[in-house]
């Protein structure tokens, strides 16, 4: 873009990270490191950034499986996915919507009667999320608000699995997130947040859509933002897969409204078809639409939104190594 000065050629890694699952009996464990966030400091209630999950559990049977630690809250399909299994290059706008990770305890259950599944969680107040509080009042010491033992975040999920379908339903609210900018009347809100997703799986064929609304966005009362995609993918060949996806984002707060789209076009090249995560090159070309650009008038340039997205179009390139 004329108005971007940075829309030259960027190299970076989008996830470096490093971890365990391991399971003895009944018990259970997790822990993921991520490198990306050395340099980085804590949120009030939460490990030190470099810690992606740090989880122990027990799990009683199949309806009743308890995990405390640090881990992801239960809201939003495509969030609660691997990274390592997304469809497209990077995790999309609803990503800053949900409550992302936060320590607290958690009650799950799957496959119950064969189809049902669902989660239950306390959490201290979701302070990684976007949505919640302003990252530096946050980290400074005058918070009074939105605070451990103060506060809290809730979030709940229920479930459906048939053999190819999958459909989920999750809310979820986290107490005061206007921080330390708490103002009566106009930053006092808890945040909260619903999402409803579901992703079909025939043979070769890969079809998702999910819509994902945020309430209050950072406590600031009236102030909203909604989410939603479609997605369908084909793997034409055993080493390749098209995927088309749309993205639709829409900011409100009173009088003030603004949308953005981003459209992906992408290929995924697997290196090892038997097992298509452990190598593979993503490319994507992302077309922007709505209120794109650079302008004081744009979507990424209303000071209240936190879903952002491309506002102009682009192309991504990455390879991935997992195992």
């Amino acid at each position: 873009s004329a108005n971007d000065e940075k829309n030259g050629l960027r190299f970076g890694a989008d996830r470096v990270r490093l971890g365990y699952k391991i399971s003895l009996g009944k018990v259970f464990s997790k822990l993921q490191i991520d490198f990306k966030k050395t340099g980085s400091s804590s949120n009030p209630g939460q490990l030190a950034e470099i810690i992606k999950d740090a989880v122990v559990g027990y799990k009683f049977d199949k309806a009743a499986s308890l995990s405390l630690g640090q881990f992801k809250t239960p809201v939003g399909m495509d969030f609660n996915s691997s990274g390592a299994k997304l469809d497209i290059t990077k995790r999309g706008m609803e990503k800053k919507l949900v409550l992302e990770r936060s320590a607290g305890a958690m009650l799950s259950g799957r496959k119950i009667g064969g189809v049902f599944g669902y989660d239950i969680g306390i959490f201290n107040p979701a302070t990684r999320s976007a949505a919640v509080g302003d990252p530096d009042s946050l980290k400074s010491s005058s918070t009074e608000y939105g605070a451990p033992g103060n506060d809290y975040a809730y979030a709940l999920r229920g479930m459906v699995d048939w053999q190819k379908l999958h459909i989920e339903v999750s809310y979820g609210q986290s107490g005061e997130a206007a921080g330390s900018k708490y103002t009566p009347g106009t930053k006092d809100a808890d945040y909260s947040v619903w999402d409803i997703g579901a992703r079909y799986k025939l043979n070769n064929l890969t079809l998702k859509g999910e819509y994902i609304a945020g309430n209050d966005v950072k406590g600031v009362n009236g102030q909203d933002e909604t989410v939603w995609y479609l997605h369908a993918g084909y793997r034409f060949l055993p080493m390749v897969e098209g995927v088309v996806r749309h993205y639709q984002a829409k900011y409100e707060k009173g009088s003030v409204t603004a949308d953005l789209g981003n459209t992906y076009l992408g290929l995924n090249i697997f290196f090892n078809p038997s097992s298509i995560y452990q190598a593979r090159l993503q490319l994507d070309y992302v077309i922007a639409s709505g209120d794109d650009g650079w302008d004081a008038n744009s979507y990424v340039k209303q000071s209240g939104v936190v879903t952002k997205g491309y506002a102009d179009n682009v192309i991504l390139l990455q390879f991935q190594v997992g195992f």
